[in-house]
């Protein structure tokens, strides 16, 4: 779910056609923070609200488009899909990041912030609503009642502002990217996903594979999914290898010889003792059982998760540790990074599952003996969410079509958030699709500058020989 990189650029003829059209764009409003410099230019397009009612209600997307500092290249751009669901993307650190990365040097890289988030017709955000819920001291049945209370509070926003939640997900997204490629004009692009990210691109695969080039997805998001009990298979599974790991790996057994016990002991003494913590010199976090499982989840998503989430197991047990307030620092980062409003708009959609009562939770969780508390955050989110608007796609409809777009998926073994059996899921309907998995840890992290040559290796040559010997592969 980190922020990550990607490429591209246009043949001669559109370059000059293209130029001529953003001559006439002017730069949607909040954006001043854009370098005054020929190398970014911005715009927005208005699209239906419901693409199935085209004269409705309109709603905004603006987008950046970063030139590729070769101006003749022939190359096709590059356009990146932010995970979360919603992960904004245009923010002044990732435009200055991406001006100086060497996938610009041949490709325009074109951002946007997908509807319902940042600068395109945003949502009222709950997310640090529900970081305050988190951080009290609240028990499993306090926090779904407070989570409850703030669904509620924000479904009425959204009525005073006339949104209608049920049309902010993926399929709508998907229709927005087709507009957009009609309005930038090029002729071909390349997809770059990461995390949620890799879902909406695949969509816009399946809609509108006249316009695609190539296709990378990094950490697949399934379609098929469930917000919740795939949370609970993939931790589960994550942890375990950090155990296994531990206990296959001498340094790591030497310092913490009865991880796994370590573990266990971590929560039934934050389940009678939560831990309170101060962050940000203000920001007082209560730590209970459900909120320790959530935060080494979180941990998890780091590429040094290995070494880091003993540490924090022991921290629990002592009742404190510099791992604490990095983990929290981190959740707070997230948190202020992402739309919760617009994540249980889209999961509500496309990921819950109405049949999942909490008695059927209940029952589900006893598959997974590493979870011996509920999951802090989101079981409260899961249940209290089912209120949130009527809109379900239909069950038989979580699932993408057949392609033959060349597209390369990147998977980490030790993600808590996508494991590698999301990547075979994807694979299962790609004719020429290529599946990586890396012996990494992590959401979307590893060796950056090699996975970054190899994905511009790929969008210059999707039909090629691949040259992936710098990547640290697992061969399962």
């Amino acid at each position: 779910m980190r922020k990550i990189n990607f490429y591209i650029v246009v043949f001669l003829l559109t370059f000059v056609c293209q130029s001529q059209e953003y001559q006439k764009t002017v730069k949607p409003d909040g954006l001043d923070w854009l370098p005054d410099s020929r190398d970014v230019q911005s715009g927005a397009i208005l699209v239906p609200e419901n693409h199935d009612n085209p004269d409705g209600k309109q709603i905004q997307i603006t987008y950046i488009v970063l030139k590729a500092k070769d101006s003749i290249s022939a190359a096709f751009p590059m356009i990146f899909f932010s995970g979360g669901p919603g992960g904004n993307t245009l923010n002044q650190g990732m435009v200055g990041f991406l001006l100086e990365h060497p996938m610009r040097n041949e490709r325009d890289i074109i951002l946007f912030d997908q509807r319902g988030i940042g600068y395109s017709s945003a949502l009222p955000d709950m997310s640090f609503d529900a970081f305050d819920i988190m951080a009290q001291d609240a028990d499993e049945k306090e926090e779904l009642a407070l989570t409850e209370s703030m669904i509620l509070e924000y479904k009425k926003k959204c009525q005073e502002l006339d949104i209608s939640p049920e049309y902010y997900n993926s399929i709508q997204n998907a229709k927005d990217v087709g507009m957009l490629f009609k309005h930038l004009g090029y002729k071909k692009y390349n997809l770059f996903g990461g995390s949620y990210g890799t879902r909406i691109a695949r969509i816009v695969q399946d809609m509108f594979p006249e316009y695609i080039h190539s296709s990378v997805l990094d950490s697949p998001s399934p379609l098929s999914g469930d917000f919740l009990l795939n949370r609970l298979d993939s931790y589960s599974l994550a942890l375990g290898r950090i155990f296994e790991y531990c206990e296959n790996d001498p340094d790591c057994k030497k310092q913490y010889p009865s991880l796994k016990d370590d573990y266990f002991k971590a929560i039934s003494i934050l389940k009678e003792k939560p831990l309170t913590v101060t962050m940000n010199d203000s920001i007082n976090v209560t730590i209970n059982a459900q909120d320790g499982i959530y935060l080494l989840r979180r941990l998890l998503y780091q590429s040094n998760s290995r070494e880091k989430a003993p540490e924090l197991i022991r921290a629990f047990i002592e009742g404190g540790g510099e791992v604490i307030t990095e983990v929290l620092a981190f959740e707070y980062e997230l948190t202020g990074g992402l739309n919760l409003t617009m994540l249980l708009s889209v999961e509500k959609f496309e990921n819950f599952n109405p049949a999942n009562t909490a008695a059927v939770i209940l029952e589900d969780y006893k598959k997974y003996p590493l979870i011996p508390v509920k999951l802090g955050f989101f079981d409260a989110f899961y249940i209290a969410g089912m209120n949130w608007h009527a809109n379900n796609l239909p069950l038989e409809e979580r699932k993408f079509h057949d392609s033959d777009v060349p597209t390369l998926i990147f998977v980490n073994r030790f993600d808590p958030v996508t494991p590698p059996k999301n990547g075979h899921l994807f694979q299962e309907n790609l004719s020429n699709g290529t599946l990586l998995i890396l012996d990494e840890g992590g959401h979307g992290g590893g060796n950056r500058e090699c996975k970054d040559q190899v994905m511009i290796d790929f969008m210059n040559n999707p039909n090629g020989q691949l040259n992936t010997s710098c990547l640290n592969i697992y061969l399962e």
